[in-house]
């Protein structure tokens, strides 16, 4: 667990599978002699408060995770990623909206007219991560307004494609570090929505004052 004295300030935290090319690119230029960087070889500074202040309370996700990118720019000089296969495109919208249990690769890789070991070769390069970590992920993002709103647990696991309670409990500590009661603890402070319907695949954490609140007093990009 990590702490940190806000000072009263607007915190913005981006979390990164550490597995991506931006994740790599970044602990290549700011994390190979240290555990934590200033960013000072970076221009982040030449992104205006107004930008973050701005990202902060923005209600859509892809404006969200065009923000992300515009950091993530200043960070690491990322180039403009290409277009991705359309195949590939295709196999996010297909994992995204499949609740089986049983799909596989292989599964996927006939859905999108590819052999299984092209999907993926072109899954890990465009996407920047194995196509199983992929849909576990999904998996989980999917799962967590459900499990917030105090659905069952085994209910949520069946709903969303696990395999049963334990499997679930065990990709939200892999994944997120917490398991998904222990999230529950905190709902009274946080409200999570993930963007589960775009394929952008990013959180937006909005605090409310009291749980019963219909606005949020401060909105945070996970």
């Amino acid at each position: 667990m990590h702490q940190l004295d806000s000072n009263g300030g607007i915190q913005l935290f981006l979390y990164l599978d550490k597995d991506t090319e931006h994740a790599k690119k970044l602990t290549d230029k700011y994390l190979k002699d240290k555990d934590i960087s200033d960013f000072k070889k970076s221009d982040i500074g030449k992104i205006s408060a107004g930008f973050f202040k701005k990202l902060l309370v923005k209600q859509d996700c892809r404006t969200l995770f065009e923000g992300f990118h515009i950091i993530i720019n200043h960070l690491i000089d990322y180039d403009t990623a290409p277009e991705k296969d359309p195949r590939v495109e295709k196999a996010i919208l297909y994992i995204s909206k499949t609740t089986e249990k049983s799909l596989k690769v292989k599964d996927i890789a006939a859905h999108v007219c590819l052999s299984e070991s092209r999907l993926r070769y072109l899954f890990k390069k465009q996407v920047g991560q194995p196509i199983q970590s992929f849909m576990l992920w999904i998996r989980v993002i999917n799962s967590l307004n459900l499990v917030l709103q105090g659905k069952p647990l085994t209910e949520t696991a069946y709903d969303v494609g696990f395999w049963d309670a334990s499997h679930m409990n065990r990709s939200y500590k892999e994944l997120l570090g917490v398991s998904p009661s222990a999230l529950k603890k905190y709902e009274k402070e946080l409200k999570i929505v993930s963007c589960h319907k775009s394929n952008l695949n990013t959180f937006k954490t909005e605090i409310l004052k009291e749980w019963s609140a219909s606005k949020p007093f401060k909105t945070i990009t996970i």
